[in-house]
């Protein structure tokens, strides 16, 4: 059975991700990221306490590089995101490319037009993001544009990437991602 497709502009909107997205569609390798992302002025990057957290023993841990998108879709439940950024409906699978394939889940709100996506990305790619930031004990990058904010963390094999979406994004969208991505790191290696 074959899995739904998305185009890369639906499942990530971050015109640098939507690129490499393209390539990985027509069949192109991977670009590698090319820049080192910038402190944001202060000497300690930005970081945020989720307002719900989690202990998972490391035994019961998602390889997130070998996880199906079906897979990340379980990472988090609808009633979680309710507590961490708002009322969603039942996440949507998406994979895109191959070699490594592009995964993620897609959680778009039960009102308006925001969503909240969690994925994977290249070995490397935690480096995207603009300004540094702390996710726990985990370093990670943002990168706020007029209708996302997607966070970056390197883990294992692979890079976690959750976005925000919503027609005009701003800081309490990044503080949303950032209390998600936290939240499935701790389920995550």
């Amino acid at each position: 059975m074959r899995r739904p497709t998305l185009r890369a502009t639906v499942l990530v909107p971050v015109a640098a991700l939507a690129a490499a997205l393209a390539a990985c569609t027509s069949g192109g390798s991977l670009p590698a990221p090319s820049s080192t992302p910038q402190a944001s002025g202060s000497d300690e990057p930005e970081s945020v306490t989720p307002s719900i957290t989690r202990q998972v023993p490391p035994e019961r841990r998602v390889d997130l590089a070998a996880a199906s998108a079906e897979r990340i879709c379980g990472l988090v439940t609808p009633q979680e995101l309710a507590q961490l950024a708002y009322p969603v409906r039942p996440g949507l699978p998406r994979e895109i490319g191959f070699e490594p394939p592009v995964r993620g889940c897609e959680f778009h709100a039960e009102h308006g037009v925001r969503s909240v996506l969690i994925g994977t990305q290249p070995e490397g790619y935690a480096r995207l993001g603009e300004h540094e930031v702390r996710l726990g004990e985990q370093p990670g990058t943002e990168t706020l544009r007029a209708g996302d904010c997607t966070v970056y963390a390197p883990v294992g094999r692979t890079t976690l990437q959750v976005s925000t979406r919503a027609a005009e994004a701003g800081s309490d969208d990044c503080e949303t991602a950032q209390g998600v991505a936290q939240y499935v790191l701790s389920a995550a290696r």
